[in-house]
């Protein structure tokens, strides 16, 4: 029991800022073991920017909640997903050639097509949730950075690594099925919880299909995957969601 409460708290001091301030076993079987609880930190971020929902709805009106929830998420993942889908889009369509796309992702400097990708994917995600707000299902902000966190652990497992080094590589390629099949029963678990069981079945089955096709754009672009995409498809994964449960409220 121990081992696995050292992997969930590895896994809250490697992907978020809150603050874990001890010594943890961190070699590739505590984070092949820490994958395990992804969604529960996925739960927690979502809780923290739901807390901010909470907090200020009677108060503040939609559209400046969504603005201070996904401003809150980017503070506590110290906005390390975002980072990963600028870096990618920098690399996937600034340059062409596996070599030198790699070196563009690894480059701490942020071009045209980076900008571009993290401004669309902060407006959008501000536009949903003030939608959600509206709609009277703020539970879907906490649904969304679950599945987006169970994301990671599906393109870990159905991926190989595009560099033989690379913080990625601690996901990528170390995964196995039982750690994938408890990730996934927990994300539904807690996404039906949130959101129903209809809703939280076509929200996995999208996150699946979205991340095996990003996977294989990878693969075409790369021959793998990397730590920069596994968080550009966190990112497009809590978009999707977002999205979804919209579409499903306006059927």
């Amino acid at each position: 029991m121990k081992k696995y409460f050292n992997d969930f708290l590895l896994m809250l001091q490697f992907l978020t800022r809150i603050p874990i301030n001890i010594s943890l076993n961190c070699d590739r079987e505590n984070f092949r073991r820490g994958a395990l609880f992804l969604p529960v930190v996925g739960f927690i971020i979502g809780g923290i920017q739901w807390v901010i929902y909470y907090l200020l709805h009677r108060v503040m009106p939609s559209s400046i909640i969504s603005i201070f929830a996904v401003l809150i998420g980017a503070m506590v993942t110290g906005a390390l997903h975002i980072d990963g889908l600028g870096d990618t889009c920098d690399g996937f369509y600034a340059f062409k050639g596996k070599e030198r796309i790699i070196e563009i992702m690894k480059d701490s400097r942020i071009g045209s097509f980076g900008a571009i990708a993290i401004v669309m994917d902060l407006l959008l995600k501000v536009a949903a949730i003030a939608a959600l707000i509206d709609y009277r299902r703020p539970a879907a902000i906490i649904a969304a950075v679950v599945i987006g966190r169970f994301s990671i652990v599906f393109m870990s497992f159905i991926s190989k690594p595009a560099k033989s080094s690379g913080s990625g590589n601690l996901f990528i390629g170390n995964m196995n099925k039982a750690i994938v099949l408890v990730s996934a029963v927990l994300t539904i678990l807690i996404c039906s919880l949130l959101l129903g069981v209809k809703a939280s079945a076509v929200v996995f089955i999208g996150t699946l299909i979205l991340t095996f096709l990003i996977s294989k754009y990878s693969e075409s672009k790369i021959d793998g995957a990397t730590g920069d995409i596994l968080g550009a498809n966190n990112e497009l994964a809590e978009i999707l969601a977002l999205v979804l449960v919209i579409a499903m409220i306006n059927l």
